[in-house]
């Protein structure tokens, strides 16, 4: 038995163990299709931003053909449902700053964010309804949304997503 007990020991203390920090990163490509310039001229600026801006205010985010959200820094953004792959961000007064095209209807999801030139901002992974991770265009995390609080690397709440229960 002790001999068994000293090969053990031995062996355990022949074992090179290591351990490693994983530092958070995404490498991305573009694997869907782009729209059309036409598509996003369309988008330009948002024709109904009057009657959005006061359902805003009024607690309404969900209609017929659209659902609408609002955001703390005055900026705020719509989903159609009859095309739910893209969701166009606007300033206050209606002109498009940018929108979003997800790679999939089900979680989990990559979601990149264009410039209206068609510029990528950044690229993320919602993982669910309420969460998503945001990383620059070098792969950094820049951004983890948990619920209706944006986050930035140093845990500091950058933006709040407006949400009337």
């Amino acid at each position: 038995m002790k001999k068994i007990v000293a090969i053990f020991l031995i062996f355990c203390s022949a074992l090179n163990v290591q351990a490693a920090v994983i530092d958070g990163g995404i490498e991305y490509r573009q694997e869907f299709s782009y729209p059309t310039e036409e598509y996003i001229a369309n988008h330009y600026i948002d024709k109904n931003s009057e009657e959005n801006l006061r359902l805003l205010k009024g607690g309404i985010t969900k209609l017929q053909d659209r659902e609408i959200g609002e955001f703390s820094d005055g900026t705020y953004g719509i989903m159609f449902y009859d095309d739910p792959e893209y969701s166009w961000y606007y300033s206050r007064n209606g002109r498009l700053i940018n929108f979003t095209q997800k790679s999939s209807l089900e979680f989990p999801m990559k979601i990149t964010k264009y410039k209206p030139d068609g510029t990528v901002v950044n690229t993320g992974i919602k993982i669910s309804k309420e969460e998503s991770y945001l990383y620059n265009n070098k792969g950094i995390l820049v951004a983890h949304w948990k619920g209706n609080f944006c986050y930035d690397n140093s845990n500091n709440i950058i933006m709040v997503r407006k949400s009337v229960k």
